[in-house]
């Protein structure tokens, strides 16, 4: 999905932009808390608006934080390993993903669900998916019948307390074909490939080729109500927390023997524009954002309309457009580099401007020293973007660069994630973050790039070190996602009660809670009642939180036993009762003296 080169390298010597300071949405002021940034092995500065870039030296930690990583299916990128799996191998292989996001303490799974036209998921709209199968179209089969993975893999997902956000690519038909194949052999052979039941081989009018890709035309709108349909078909029928899309719209431009192949050159869109852009007065490019606009926004209503608690979010291209481009409005990065408005017409600064989408994970891709997108100003720029809107900020990074280090030297920091975990934590509006992908936070059967065995092992142990950093400095308490009031402000009922029976470094904690409570789950605090009065920001340190229990079948009883109690303590529990939405209810509280 991302790994691939979408900016355009621009020559420049130093990263120098216009203004003062940062923005005034900062958390931390610059002091002695904080350390500078320079060019990884060089003394050369990062600056950020003529100052240089410092970050705190040690990490925060939030309570509320969304963290998450992107699970692909496309080609297996991710999982499952291979298509073709059994039901038990399926199911082995994704508890195995969970495994890692709790061990990494993630709270939410973005799972491709839609991968290319087709489906990991029972659909009257879709094909089963052939990176599941090995088939478009064949199903796995568990004890005589059609095996639904997607409504497995939210159920396990949903115990381990985190949110199924479901995955959808709304456009793609095929791609990686021989570019210089004529069209016509490409859909023959292409749609040969394709089940019966595709949309697109029903549908062969509604396909565009731009370069090695087949996508359904953005234009037309019988595609824009079958991609919607597809989604709402998943939003009715399953328990999804989230509806997310990556950043492919309309194709990115390329190159081909050295010279830039752009989407539209040759009329790829034409005849639809002609057919349906009448009222845009000859401008093709407002036409195909448009297009994209009303996606978005129609997919928006009808999901809220449907189960107002699922949250739409979108993770488009890191650059939304230039400020030489767009003055006043745009980022300060060079006009060579693409961009999202401008390059595949996606205004995506406009999805959050409208609240049109609940969340929105830019894809940061770059170092803070990269010239044609330096990390800090797409950050600082994005943070502005979103105040003030129905829109949280998540983050995404490209773990996969760390393995792909010929981007550039920069990708041979171990701490250039890191850094930028911590640049984050400097405003208020990013509220988390997302790592493409799994693979890649997974070392210990990543494959490793690297032309010698030591190059190998070195590659290895440094993403190695990188994931035990995130695991260990970063996540390593347990943290809420953050709630979104203008989807649900109400917090549940507290709990009933709260008993405790103690044993030998063992205390169980129960509490009762109304069959009518929205409750989806529980947090159970600790405090050390040893080192003072409990104060009232105490609940708000994640370094408090004990566990979190997942309520299942609405039981009104629950407990939790506590093994690493120590005796001749005195301990406070406290127990409070989440939704959906991770709205909190107030606490109840319990001493128990281990004496």
């Amino acid at each position: 999905m991302k790994n691939k080169l979408l900016i355009k390298t621009v020559a420049l010597a130093a990263v120098t932009f216009l203004g003062s300071t940062l923005l005034t949405s900062t958390k931390i002021n610059a002091d002695e808390s904080m350390v500078p940034l320079y060019k990884y092995q060089t003394t050369t500065p990062i600056l950020l608006h003529g100052k240089q870039v410092k970050v705190p030296k040690a990490p925060a930690h939030e309570k509320r934080q969304f963290r998450s990583m992107w699970v692909s299916t496309v080609s297996n990128i991710d999982f499952p390993s291979k298509p073709g799996l059994s039901v038990g191998e399926f199911k082995k292989e994704y508890l195995e993903v969970l495994d890692t996001f709790d061990s990494l303490n993630m709270n939410a799974v973005t799972f491709q669900v839609r991968p290319m036209n087709d489906a990991f998921y029972k659909s009257a709209l879709n094909p089963w998916s052939e990176f599941l199968s090995g088939k478009q179209g064949k199903a796995l089969i568990e004890n005589g019948k059609e095996f639904d993975p997607l409504a497995w893999a939210i159920e396990e997902t949903h115990k381990r307390n985190m949110e199924f956000h479901a995955w959808f690519n709304p456009y793609r038909v095929a791609h990686a074909f021989d570019y210089k194949k004529p069209t016509e052999q490409v859909l023959k052979e292409e749609l040969a490939k394709l089940d019966d039941n595709n949309f697109a081989k029903k549908h062969p009018e509604y396909i565009i080729r731009f370069d090695n890709k087949l996508i359904l035309d953005p234009g037309i709108p019988e595609v824009q109500k079958f991609v919607r349909d597809s989604i709402m078909e998943v939003v009715t029928k399953y328990d999804v927390d989230a509806i997310h899309f990556d950043d492919y719209f309309y194709p990115y431009k390329t190159t081909r023997d050295g010279k830039p192949v752009i989407f539209g050159d040759k009329g790829e869109d034409t005849e639809t524009f002609a057919k349906y852009g009448s009222s845009f007065n000859g401008d093709i490019k407002a036409w195909r954002r448009n297009n994209i606009d009303s996606l978005i926004h129609d997919l928006a209503k009808e999901i809220k309309a449907k189960k107002s608690y699922v949250k739409f979010g979108i993770s488009p291209f890191g650059i939304w457009g230039h400020d030489s481009v767009h003055p006043g409005v745009g980022s300060h990065t060079p006009s060579g580099s693409s961009a999202s408005y401008d390059d595949i017409y996606a205004d995506t600064r406009k999805w959050v401007k409208e609240s049109w989408i609940d969340y929105i994970t830019p894809q940061i891709y770059w170092a803070f020293s990269t010239t044609a997108a330096p990390y800090g100003e797409l950050a600082d720029w994005w943070s502005d973007v979103v105040k003030g809107t129905n829109c949280q900020l998540y983050v995404g990074h490209p773990n996969y660069k760390h393995n792909d280090t010929y981007w550039d030297n920069d990708w041979h920091n171990p701490e250039e994630i890191p850094n930028q975990l911590k640049f984050n934590s400097l405003y208020n509006e990013i509220k988390g973050s997302s790592f493409f992908s799994l693979r890649q936070l997974k070392p210990e059967t990543l494959d490793v790039s690297g032309s010698t065995p030591q190059e190998k092992a070195e590659k290895r142990a440094m993403i190695t070190q990188i994931r035990d950093t995130i695991k260990n400095d970063y996540f390593n308490t347990k943290a809420l996602v953050p709630t979104m009031p203008w989807l649900d402000n109400k917090a549940p009922n507290a709990v009933v009660g709260i008993n405790t029976k103690k044993a030998s470094n063992k205390v169980e904690i129960s509490w009762k809670d109304s069959a009518k409570n929205d409750s989806a789950y529980y947090v159970i605090y600790r405090y050390e009642r040893d080192k003072g009065p409990m104060k009232d920001g105490d609940l708000e340190d994640p370094s408090n939180i004990l566990a979190i229990v997942r309520r299942t079948n609405n039981k009104t009883e629950l407990n939790y036993v506590d093994t690493t109690a120590v005796n001749g303590k005195t301990y406070v529990y406290a127990v409070t009762a989440v939704d959906r939405l991770h709205n909190e209810s107030s606490p109840k509280y319990a001493n128990v003296p281990m004496k």
